[in-house]
């Protein structure tokens, strides 16, 4: 986002200078007013290429904050202590987060609003829905912890995906070029039609293998390329439809759907858990969860709480046991719970899921490159033995 700078009169007739960053000038205007009398105001010339807060910062910072927020002592204070003791991006991210608190912002949107990079929009999802349960000092400590244990797993998994995929993709490579290159340059030469007049070199069943590895690696990426355009495509244009075609593809849907169930239904517990009434909790769920199949769960959910009918048995994207398990549940204090059980089982079935794909797609890639490895032998090295061995 464009960044705006200016000075404000505040208290004390003090002159206070202020950076914001906003999706337009109005916006950035309306923020920096609230401060105070607005006596310069600009946009900044200056063009930021660093990169977002690292992870690592990231949970230097939330552990902090949180630790203070715990302690009771005011979000404002809290910031402004971390901006004044810290140096680096710690202390420009605390900066900023600080001119929006002081602008009016709570503490959930603030971070919204900084943003990525430095807030990646899941870890700001978690801070929001656990912000609504009035106690953000646990919020901002449980999306650090889950952060931290997806950053752990996305860290062995993007290594090995990266290689899995290159490989996958030098397998094809190597097959394109040995069967419809390497193999014809090699049948064409002087040797092999001087040995061949009697049929001795034959290698048409290699030749077939060779097109059927290929087919199947087409195929193989034809499908990956719909998966992927199915998860960031569809779901953008078409979320609900998107949702329900996801959900009928085992496996596959739990790398893609678990993660938001997880964060939906840990808002939703913390909601009940605090005391608020079931159909406001699911209406308040339902408002912040991105669209989807279970954000019209959610609708229908509410719609039946408003009928006096069950709402766990609206929610269709929810297994049946889990939805069992809130029918059973007979009190709020054991429907909160069992929402936060069914969270946990959410985040872990991610981190699961992500854990063991990337060994399925290295098992793929070492396959097929074997299966290419054996396919240059058979067009380049075979071929020369055959008409070797008729010639003499």
């Amino acid at each position: 986002m464009p960044r705006f700078e200016g000075k404000v009169r505040i208290r004390g007739n003090r002159i206070k200078g202020v950076q914001i960053q906003a999706r337009n000038r109005d916006e950035a205007f309306n923020h920096i007013k609230k401060m105070g009398k607005v006596i310069t105001f600009r946009r900044s010339l200056s063009f930021d290429i660093n990169q977002g807060m690292s992870s690592a910062d990231r949970q230097i910072f939330f552990n902090r904050l949180s630790a203070m927020l715990a302690s009771r002592v005011g979000t404002s204070d809290a910031l402004a202590l971390i901006r004044d003791t810290f140096t680096g991006k710690i202390q420009e991210v605390a900066a900023r987060t600080l001119n929006y608190v002081e602008s009016g912002d709570d503490l959930a949107q603030a971070l919204e609003r900084v943003g990525s990079p430095d807030f990646p929009v899941t870890t700001v999802a978690l801070i929001k829905a656990g912000s609504r349960s009035g106690e953000t000092w646990r919020a901002i400590k449980d999306a650090a912890e889950f952060e931290y244990q997806m950053f752990n797993i996305r860290k062995g998994a993007s290594k090995g995906l990266v290689t899995g995929v290159l490989s996958f993709i030098g397998a094809g490579i190597l097959t394109v070029v040995s069967t419809l290159y390497f193999g014809p340059k090699i049948m064409e030469s002087d040797l092999i039609k001087a040995a061949n007049r009697n049929g001795a070199v034959n290698i048409d069943w290699i030749n077939n293998i060779a097109y059927a590895t290929g087919y199947t690696m087409a195929f193989i990426l034809f499908v990956a390329v719909l998966m992927v355009l199915l998860a960031f495509v569809g779901r953008r244009v078409a979320p609900e439809s998107a949702d329900k075609l996801i959900m009928k593809i085992p496996y596959y849907k739990d790398l893609v759907l678990a993660r938001n169930n997880f964060i939906v239904l840990y808002e939703l517990s913390l909601l009940i858990k605090s005391g608020v009434r079931i159909r406001d909790a699911l209406k308040l769920s339902a408002e912040s969860a991105p669209k989807g199949a279970l954000k019209s769960d959610l609708v229908a959910a509410e719609a039946a709480v408003n009928r006096g009918r069950d709402w766990a048995t609206a929610m269709k994207t929810l297994h049946p046991t889990d939805k069992a398990a809130l029918r059973s549940a007979v009190d709020r204090e054991q429907i909160a719970a069992t929402l936060d059980a069914l969270a946990s089982q959410y985040r872990e079935l991610y981190g699961q899921r992500i854990a063991s794909f990337v060994p399925i797609v290295q098992l793929l890639a070492a396959l097929f490159l074997t299966i290419a490895g054996g396919l240059i032998f058979g067009q380049t090295i075979m071929p020369m033995l055959m008409a070797t061995q008729a010639l003499l």
